[in-house]
C-alpha cells in the first residue's frame, strides 16, 4: 500500500479570515475546510496594520498563532509583503520622515519583520513594483528590488528563505513587458529572485487558456519558478468580457477554477496557485461582492471547494495498493510529494519522498521542453 500525503506543488490561500468568525464552531469549521485542502497559505504582514506606530507590533501573537496552526498540518507559511509603496498600504508616519528617514524604515521593516518571524521561511519580498512609486529604495523597480534582496540576504544568508517579486499578469491593465523587461534587468544584475508571483484577478472575465500558456512559457525562459499568487474567480456578477461574458454563478465558478487549475498545474513553470479569500467572512475579505471566495459566512461551502478538492486529493493524488514482483520489487510512478508505505495489512507505515533532483537547466520550463 503506498499512500500519498502531501504535494510539492502548493495549493495554498491567504488565511486572512483565521479564527474570525462568529462563533466557535464555524471558526473550527473553516479551520477543517482549509486545513483538508491547501499545504500552503499566505500571512497578513500589511504594514499600516502590522505596525501603525514605529516599533508597535499588535498583530505578533495573531500571526505567531497562525504560523503555529499551519505547522499542525505541515503547509507552508508565506508573509505578505514586506515593501509594497501602494500609497493607500503605507503607514501614516511614514509621512513625517524625509527621504533619508523613510529609506532607513523601508530597511529596517525587512530587518524587523524578519527577525521577529524566524519561522516563516516565504515572503513576498516587494509587491508590484513595476507600477506603483519607488522612492524609499531606489527610483526604479530594479533598484528598489536589488537593495531590498541584499538587505533580506543579509538577514537571511545562505539561501534559507525564499524571497518572491509579486507582480500582477494576465489582465488588470497590466503589462506583462514591464514585469518581463524588470526580471531580465534583476537578472543580469545577479538579483534574481527565487520566485515570480503573478497576481490572476478573473472576476471580470474568463481569460482563453492560450494567455496562459504564453504568459508562462515566456517567463519560463528565465527557469524561475512562477507562483500564481492571488487567484480570485467570482460566484455572482457578470462577466464583461472573456471567453464567456454573461451571467456568473457558482457552478460557473467552479468549472472556470477547475479549467484554470488543471491548466496551471500542467505547466512547467507554475509551482504554487494560491486562492484569494477563502472565505467572505470579516476584514480582509477582498472580493465578497463578487463572491470571490469558498466559504460563506454561515459555513455554507461553495461548488468550488469540492470540486478543487477532488482535483488535488483524488483525481491528482498516487496513492495505490498494488502487488511487488517476483523479485519482491515494485515500479512506481507518482507526483512529487510526499508518501507512506507498507508492504501487507499490518506494521507501520513507512516514509519515501518523490523529489525532482534534475540540475534547473535540465528541468522543463517551457511547454515545448516537455517531451
Amino acid at each position: 500500500m503506498i499512500v500519498q500525503r502531501s504535494h510539492s506543488f502548493r495549493f495554498g490561500c491567504n488565511a486572512f479570515q483565521f479564527d474570525l468568525f462568529s462563533t466557535q464552531s464555524l471558526d473550527d469549521e473553516y479551520r477543517s475546510l482549509f486545513s483538508a485542502i491547501f499545504n500552503y497559505a499566505t500571512l497578513p504582514f500589511y504594514w499600516p496594520i502590522y505596525e501603525p506606530t514605529p516599533g508597535s507590533y499588535p498583530y505578533d501573537t495573531r500571526l505567531h498563532n497562525m504560523t503555529s496552526w499551519l505547522e499542525s498540518f505541515n503547509a507552508t507559511a508565506k508573509g505578505h509583503p514586506i515593501i509594497w509603496q501602494d500609497p493607500n498600504i503605507v503607514p501614516s508616519w511614514m509621512a513625517s520622515l524625509n527621504q533619508t528617514g523613510q529609506r532607513q524604515a523601508a530597511l529596517d521593516r525587512i530587518d524587523t519583520v524578519l527577525a521577529r518571524f524566524p519561522e516563516i521561511k516565504t515572503w513576498d519580498l516587494v509587491n508590484e513594483m513595476t507600477h506603483v512609486p519607488n522612492t524609499w529604495l531606489g527610483s526604479t523597480p530594479e533598484a528598489t528590488w536589488e537593495t531590498a534582496l541584499a538587505r533580506a540576504r543579509t538577514d537571511r544568508p545562505g539561501n534559507t528563505t525564499e524571497f518572491i517579486a509579486n507582480e500582477y499578469t494576465i489582465g488588470d491593465n497590466f503589462a506583462p513587458d514591464m514585469f518581463y523587461q524588470f526580471v531580465s534587468n534583476v537578472v543580469a544584475d545577479g538579483y534574481a529572485p527565487d520566485a515570480l508571483g503573478f497576481q490572476f484577478h478573473t472576476t471580470k472575465e474568463w481569460f482563453p487558456m492560450e494567455q496562459l500558456i504564453s504568459t508562462f512559457d515566456d517567463f519560463g525562459a528565465f527557469k524561475i519558478p512562477c507562483h500564481v499568487t492571488e487567484f480570485i474567480p467570482a460566484s455572482n456578477g457578470s462577466y464583461t468580457g472573456g471567453i464567456h461574458p454573461g451571467p456568473i454563478t457558482e457552478e460557473s465558478q467552479a468549472t472556470w477554477a477547475v479549467d484554470a487549475y488543471t491548466m496551471l498545474f500542467s505547466l512547467p513553470a507554475v509551482q504554487a496557485i494560491t486562492w484569494w479569500d477563502f472565505s467572505s467572512n470579516s476584514w480582509p475579505a477582498w472580493q465578497v461582492n463578487n463572491g470571490g471566495y469558498m466559504m460563506a459566512p454561515d459555513g455554507r461551502v461553495l461548488p468550488v471547494y469540492e470540486r478543487l478538492f477532488n482535483l488535488i486529493h483524488v483525481q491528482w493524488n498516487s496513492s495505490t495498493t498494488t502487488n511487488l514482483d517476483a523479485n519482491g520489487r515494485l515500479q512506481f510512478t507518482g507526483f512529487y510529494g510526499n508518501y507512506d508505505y507498507r508492504i501487507g495489512n499490518s506494521g507501520p507505515f513507512q516514509h519515501f519522498s518523490i523529489v525532482d533532483n534534475r540540475p534547473i537547466a535540465g528541468r522543463p520550463w517551457r511547454t515545448s521542453d516537455v517531451t
